[in-house]
């Protein structure tokens, strides 16, 4: 019998069309990853600070995170996860406090007793609600009125939302906050410890590592630096085109995003599907990180709940994983996420660091330029889908219209929020479907 589908083209060396390819590949699949930057791991990707590999955007696990441990495990990595405590603050109302536990709440200062109390209320209901469906008709602005009032919306969730999601913060659905909340919970529980958080010695980026290694092994062409300009179909299948020249594959998986496949293929979709893709709205991501000679604050993770800042998070890696692998640096990553019409998008990267600077400060006044080291700029023109009511409506199916072209992305993953786990799990889901669909 012939095999009809021996050839697959990838498009996306992140961890979703990595994975894919390893499974596809292990089904006797002749597969060819398509990546457009030089390095593999997408939102994984790494550089190097005091000797150590560094993921340009943070990563942590959660304790639930079942797909990427049992990858890890897979891979032989399991022991080199390290599970480690971790502090959360906020910055509101113009100073810092403790956040993330019921001590921290009674203690802080910005909410009165009586709004503490809804707070830690509807809080509570979040963590014990299981069914996310009573959550997709209403959006987190209302159900936040609601439940937890306008004192907590404005001084932790709106500013929250809004560092998110920009302009489009009131038209997020509330399942959105619910998965972060009752996901988080459930780690917390599940660990049995408190608030302790993964993270792979020596990064992620071993991870992807390990995957290349096992592609190369079996065979898999990784296409580096080989963007994907087109695809269509012919009589013998798909065409691929690359920077590089054109391919016949028999079956396509595109893991970037809905944009991204409207570019490459969109001419041959129906008007409704092309719109629809069209109407996935994201954010992108501006991640600004420093070295530094001291720290700036006590904190892992702390938000910032004030709408004047123009940075929505600062994490700091070295209050989590210890400074001596980084040669004693401190590590502090500046999160933005933002729409591309929003002016820092575009800016020089000294006009976002002046920007940042003065803010800095009112997180900790003793701040000085000569505390940098080093600084390092990083862009994700697709990094967080906004997930409005009835999201479940709109989610991109795995098949597109075009026969032998299938779609899985970040804008699948739900109810639960985007994350290296659920990147694992979609590229474990595509690849089983694909093996489905088009059977050898």
């Amino acid at each position: 019998m012939r095999d009809r589908t021996n050839r697959c083209a990838v498009v996306g060396a992140g961890l979703t069309g990595l994975v894919a390819a390893y499974r596809l590949a292990s089904a006797g699949w002749q597969v060819t990853v398509y990546e457009r930057y030089p390095e593999a791991g997408g939102l994984v990707a790494s550089f190097a600070v005091g000797g150590e590999r560094l993921e340009c955007f943070y990563h942590h696990l959660f304790t639930t995170d079942a797909d990427i441990l049992a990858l890890a495990a897979e891979l032989g990595l399991a022991s080199e996860i390290e599970w480690l405590p971790s502090r959360m603050g906020i910055y509101s109302s113009g100073r810092l406090w403790d956040f993330g536990t019921p001590v921290s709440l009674l203690r802080f200062g910005p909410l009165p007793w009586a709004d503490k109390v809804r707070f830690g209320l509807s809080t509570l209901r979040l963590n014990r609600t299981a069914d996310y469906h009573r959550f997709e008709t209403v959006t987190a602005r209302d159900w936040i009125l609601a439940h937890a009032g306008r004192k907590a919306f404005d001084a932790v969730w709106g500013p929250l939302l809004h560092q998110k999601f920009a302009e489009k913060a009131d038209e997020v659905a509330m399942v959105w906050l619910w998965g972060k909340v009752y996901l988080r919970g459930r780690s917390r529980s599940a660990s049995g410890m408190g608030e302790r958080l993964g993270y792979m010695h020596g990064s992620f980026a071993r991870l992807v590592d390990a995957l290349v290694a096992r592609l190369r092994e079996a065979g898999v062409r990784i296409e580096l630096g080989n963007p994907v300009r087109r695809i269509w179909r012919s009589d013998g299948g798909l065409e691929v085109q690359a920077r590089t020249g054109v391919e016949r594959f028999d079956a396509a998986l595109f893991t970037a995003a809905p944009a991204e496949l409207v570019k490459v293929a969109g001419a041959q979709f129906p008007d409704a599907y092309r719109a629809r893709l069209d109407g996935l709205a994201s954010t992108a991501a501006l991640c600004v990180v420093l070295e530094l000679s001291r720290s700036l604050s006590p904190y892992y993770w702390l938000n910032i709940a004030d709408p004047a800042f123009p940075f929505g998070g600062l994490i700091e890696h070295t209050n989590y994983v210890p400074r001596e692998r980084y040669g004693g640096r401190h590590v502090l990553y500046i999160s933005k996420y933002l729409f591309p019409d929003d002016p820092l998008w575009s800016a020089r990267d000294d006009d976002v660091w002046a920007a940042y600077r003065p803010f800095l400060r009112r997180v900790n006044p003793e701040f000085d330029d000569g505390w940098v080291l080093a600084r390092h700029h990083f862009k994700a023109a697709y990094a967080q889908p906004v997930i409005g009511c009835n999201y479940a409506s709109v989610i991109p199916q795995f098949e597109t219209p075009l026969p032998g072209l299938y779609h899985a992305c970040m804008a699948q993953i739900y109810p639960e929020d985007r994350g290296q786990n659920y990147a694992v799990r979609s590229g474990n889901r595509a690849a089983a479907a694909l093996l489905a669909v088009q059977p050898t």
